[in-house]
């Protein structure tokens, strides 16, 4: 069971979240040393998200404060975010890709991202899903003695799978031959 700190909740994203995770993607990739590969745009993050076929699902991290105009009405802030899309396994069956989860460092070591795990983890009983994959930078110490500790296990190791990918240039090639 996991107790969030106070004025911290998890919820859907939805589009009105988009241009604060896409500030919380840019502090990952940034944290990764791969801020200059950050090409999407706002509206192209929208739409892919939230469109007529959207293409991954966000889990948001919020955080509530009183607001300083003295209104008491409460102001919120994205702390961080999982952001997901469904695969298949052709040995396994349904699966969730993992592809960013983040927690801003000021907000680390206090169960939000276990909190997002476990929720992760309930959309993927909910959709009888056989696996969440996701990948981490082998530098990245920290963030894979919390995933083992989650019970995640490096596949790499385990089943010597080395993950490719074709980027766009090399895309746009193969489709024209």
């Amino acid at each position: 069971m996991s107790i969030l700190p106070d004025g911290i909740a998890i919820r859907k994203g939805v589009i009105d979240d988009c241009e604060e995770v896409l500030r919380l993607v840019k502090e990952l990739a940034e944290y990764e040393n791969l801020l200059s590969q950050v090409r999407l745009t706002l509206d192209q993050f929208r739409e892919d998200g939230f469109g007529d076929n959207p293409y991954f699902q966000l889990l948001v991290v919020e955080k509530r404060s009183s607001s300083d105009s003295g209104t008491g009405e409460e102001k919120a802030k994205l702390i961080g975010h999982a952001l997901y899309f469904k695969k298949y396994s052709t040995f396994e069956g349904r699966s969730i890709y993992l592809e960013d989860i983040y927690v801003a460092p000021a907000f680390r070591k206090q169960g939000i991202g276990f909190a997002l795990f476990k929720n992760l983890a309930e959309v993927a009983v909910y959709e009888n899903c056989v696996r969440i994959d996701f990948c981490v930078l082998s530098w990245n110490k920290m963030a894979i003695d919390f995933y083992e500790r989650l019970g995640a296990v490096n596949i790499t190791k385990r089943e010597n799978w080395h993950c490719f990918g074709i980027l766009d240039e090399e895309i746009r090639k193969l489709a024209s031959c």
